[in-house]
This record gives C-alpha cells, sequence and structure tokens, in this order.
C-alpha cells in the first residue's frame, strides 16, 4: 500500500528539513521544496495527498501558490502555515491554517486529518467557492 505524500513547501531550509524529518518519522512520504513555482510543477508531476505550504515566500506569496494550486488539483487539501499574521482574505484557498509555533503533535495531527478527510475539505472548499460566485 501507498504511504500518502505530502508535498511541503517553505522558502526557508531548514524549517524544511525539519517539518520533512517529522513527516517521515510519523509514516508519510515528502516531496519537499523552496519555491511556490516548482510546487506548481510538482504538483502536476507527483500524487500528492495533501500540502503544507508556507504563507510568505520571496518569489510567490503562499496565497497565490495556493490558488494556482486548487485550478490544478482542487481535490488536494492545502494547509498554510506562517509565523506572522495573515490576511483573512488570504487564506480564501486554502482548507486550513497553523501558525508555525503549533507544537509539532498538533501540526502532524492536523495533515493526518487533511490526509484522512481530503474529500470533505474539497466538498467544504467547493461550497464556499460557490457561495463567494453567486455573492
Amino acid at each position: 500500500m501507498r504511504k500518502p505524500t505530502i508535498l511541503c513547501v517553505d522558502d526557508e531550509l531548514n524549517v524544511l528539513s525539519g517539518r520533512e524529518a517529522l513527516l517521515r518519522l510519523h509514516g508519510y512520504d515528502v516531496v519537499v521544496t523552496t519555491s511556490g513555482r516548482q510546487s506548481l510543477r510538482l504538483l502536476q508531476q507527483v500524487a500528492v495527498d495533501a500540502v503544507v505550504l508556507d504563507y510568505r515566500m520571496p518569489e510567490m506569496m503562499g496565497d497565490t501558490v495556493a490558488a494556482r494550486m486548487k485550478q490544478l488539483k482542487p481535490e488536494v487539501p492545502i494547509m498554510m502555515l506562517s509565523a506572522d499574521r495573515v490576511p483573512p482574505a488570504a487564506l480564501g484557498s486554502v482548507d486550513t491554517f497553523f501558525s508555525k509555533n503549533v507544537p509539532p503533535d498538533l501540526f502532524v495531527d492536523a495533515v493526518h486529518d487533511m490526509v484522512a478527510l481530503g474529500a470533505p475539505f474539497f466538498h467544504r472548499w467547493l461550497q464556499t467557492w460557490k457561495q463567494r460566485l453567486s455573492a
């Protein structure tokens, strides 16, 4: 049986490496990149079960990356992380948000929930999208 695969995107390599090690320790395959543009290519090339995405990145902000990811694969749940406050409008294309300061066990539990409940995340997102279109 295939292990769930998580795409992790963060421009801080040391943070990315730690997150990768934590997820691998909990049984996930992990694909990492420090680039928003590269993450969009990887999303098309690799079967991913969920995405963990940093908000503040130099090349392309996380909300822009998330919106493009949802256009490519709307069924893949996205978790956005940030150490800073994120404007509510930036969360429109993500399924969940966590502070980078959240304890590791809560982060792993949230990733597990995203993978286990991938379809409900997608359906909730789709309903929100439809409501915005009709407003």
